[in-house]
Formats: C-alpha cells, sequence, structure tokens
C-alpha cells in the first residue's frame, strides 16, 4: 500500500513540474517582443507591408488600370507605396489594353502618378512594344512619359529616342529628341 501511495505522489509531483514548466514557457513566450521579427520585413519609415497584391482603379464605374506585384511597402505620412515585380494594365475604352511591367515602381495616392523603374516594357494588342528604364503614369491626365531612352518595336518598325509623352486619351505619341527609325521590308513606300 505505500509503494502504490509513494508512487502516486511521485506521479503527482512530476504533473506539477510540467504544468510548471509549461505555465513558465508560455508566460516567456507572451512577454517576448516580437517586433524583432517584424522589423527585419517592413523597413524602418514605412507603415504597411503587403505581399501579392492587386489594385484596381475605376472611375464612374469602370476599371481604368490595374496593378499586380510582389509586394508593396507603404508610407501613409507621404501616402507612396513601393512596389516590386509589377504587372499594370491600362484598359482602353476600345479594348486595346496596355500591358505593362517592370521591376520596381512607386505609387503616389496623392497625385495619382505611378513611377515604374527597371526594365520596363509596354505591350498592346497589336504587337507594339515600348522598352524603357523609367515611365510615369499620370492617373489624372491619362499621360504615359519618361525622360530617359524609348524604344518602339513592332514587326514594321523600330523607333529609338530620348524622352516620351503618350496622351492616352487622344492617341498621341511623341519621342522627344534623338530619334531615329528603321523600316522593315514594306513597311514604308516613298514616291
Amino acid at each position: 500500500m505505500a509503494n502504490w501511495f509513494s508512487a502516486r505522489i511521485l506521479l503527482a509531483g512530476f504533473i506539477l513540474l510540467l504544468a510548471t514548466l509549461l505555465i513558465v514557457l508560455v508566460v516567456g513566450n507572451l512577454q517576448r517582443d516580437s517586433t524583432d521579427v517584424i522589423l527585419d520585413v517592413v523597413r524602418q519609415d514605412s507603415d504597411l507591408a503587403l505581399q501579392k497584391i492587386n489594385y484596381t482603379e475605376t472611375q464612374d464605374g469602370q476599371r481604368k488600370w490595374s496593378i499586380q506585384a510582389d509586394s508593396a511597402v507603404h508610407d501613409l505620412k507621404g501616402r507612396v507605396a513601393t512596389i516590386e515585380n509589377i504587372q499594370m494594365v491600362i484598359y482602353e475604352q476600345d479594348g486595346g489594353d496596355i500591358h505593362v511591367s517592370s521591376r520596381r515602381g512607386r505609387f503616389d495616392l496623392e497625385n495619382g502618378l505611378v513611377t515604374l523603374l527597371g526594365d520596363v516594357t509596354l505591350k498592346n494588342a497589336n504587337g507594339q512594344s515600348i522598352l524603357t528604364e523609367e515611365l510615369e503614369f499620370d492617373n489624372n491626365h491619362n499621360l504615359l512619359q519618361s525622360e530617359k531612352g524609348v524604344k518602339v518595336v513592332s514587326n514594321e518598325m523600330q523607333l529609338t529616342g530620348v524622352g516620351l509623352h503618350y496622351d492616352l486619351d487622344q492617341g498621341i505619341f511623341k519621342l522627344r529628341s534623338s530619334v531615329e527609325a528603321s523600316f522593315n521590308g514594306g513597311a514604308l513606300s516613298l514616291p
């Protein structure tokens, strides 16, 4: 009987020891400051970090443009989001949507500007492409602009120049300086 009683006391003591150890571990983890882990992911000057974002701008119930990106870091004071690995679509009323990609960029909510940086490529439904290193989309005026070198490529021609001004509403495309053009077989017939 004493053996049985001693085993019971020993088992109760062991359970009490495990319960105390579990409480110490839980309380220790609750008191630990978890901001160390968050600071590794979010920059010091940002308020919000997101992964796999999809943003669509609408006007009068119609889609104007959308952005998909792998990540975004947002600064609420400056109202600017820094975005990475961007896929953007500018929706045109005639159905000739423009698909844009770039490695990184900034989205200025206050001024309606999207600045795309690094390997910027625009493609339209006709297979024409525009390549540059930096491009600004002005949402308020529906303009694409760049001060950098620009290359326009299609099956019929290739244009290069410095600076770009593309009014999407009017359909007016201008290269600003140092323009060179080459036309492929039969694309241009001179009198």
